[in-house]
């Protein structure tokens, strides 16, 4: 049996000691630059965000999402208002058409009674009792013509409201919210302070990572009338502003966290 080299494990050790420290200090630059990447990130994403103006946020309705539910229980609502106030008007037509038949009774009765009563003997029985009767029919022709003014008003101010209740009827019924009862509908969120960024046929953007790799993914159609609150797709804070419709050409786009209006956030990329 041979004796072992006592020099082999050193010499080994010796050989293998560079490309150790060599893979530690990759590994220790990689880690650093990992680090220092992230915490650029971070900053650049701060603050772009804080600076930023164009960003929007999709929403996905469905038939079963809050808003769609609440805007179908209005426009339902709003329905039986407007007819509540069509019947109102046709019982305030029908008491005004009774009150017109009172006077124009009344009208003829007294025309056709006074020679009767010019005819008469004052102090006789029978010209009492037609004064009397003209007297009473006189009453009730003025009690219908108060009644009528009344009703005339009235009728006006049922005017007013029927047509301000077709209008609602007719705005909520337009409503994108609405669109979304029987099939998925997509909009999106735009804070007030984004506003002077979105119109009508402002593109869309969306990015594949982060704020870069961005492509054009659609275009804002119209603005959807009401406020509404939803949360900073950055910091998570609640912000106020108005939801617009969207139209996406790629499809993928309504599952976006956010998307930008007007360009690519970063320009470039």
């Amino acid at each position: 049996m041979e004796p072992r080299n006592p020099d082999a494990k050193p010499r080994f050790r010796l050989a293998v000691q560079p490309a150790i420290v060599k893979i530690y200090k990759a590994v220790g630059v990689i880690a650093l630059t990992s680090i220092l990447i992230g915490l650029l990130s971070f900053l650049i994403v701060n603050i772009f965000y804080f600076f930023d103006h164009t960003w929007v946020r999709p929403v996905v309705l469905s038939p079963t999402h809050k808003s769609v539910i609440e805007a179908s229980t209005q426009l339902a609502d709003a329905k039986l208002h407007a007819s509540q106030f069509l019947t109102e008007k046709i019982e305030i037509e029908a008491d005004l058409a009774e009150s017109e038949r009172v006077i124009a009774s009344a009208d003829k009765y007294i025309a056709d009674t006074a020679p009767l009563v010019a005819a008469t003997p004052m102090k006789s029985t029978d010209a009492a009792l037609l004064r009397r009767q003209i007297d009473q029919v006189t009453l009730d022709k003025q009690r219908a013509e108060g009644r009528r003014a009344t009703l005339k008003e009235r009728m006006s101010h049922m005017a007013t409201r029927i047509k301000e209740q077709d209008q609602l009827v007719n705005r909520l019924a337009s409503s994108p919210y609405l669109r979304a009862v029987d099939r998925k509908l997509v909009i999106a969120f735009v804070p007030y302070q984004n506003l002077k960024n979105v119109k009508v046929g402002t593109p869309l953007y969306g990015c594949s990572w982060g704020l870069v790799l961005c492509s054009r993914v659609g275009k804002i159609t119209g603005v959807v009338d009401g406020e509404v609150t939803d949360m900073h797709p950055h910091d998570e804070s609640a912000q106020r502003g108005l939801m617009v419709e969207v139209e996406l050409t790629k499809p993928s786009a309504e599952e976006d966290r956010v998307l930008f209006a007007g360009g690519k956030p970063l320009w470039l990329f």
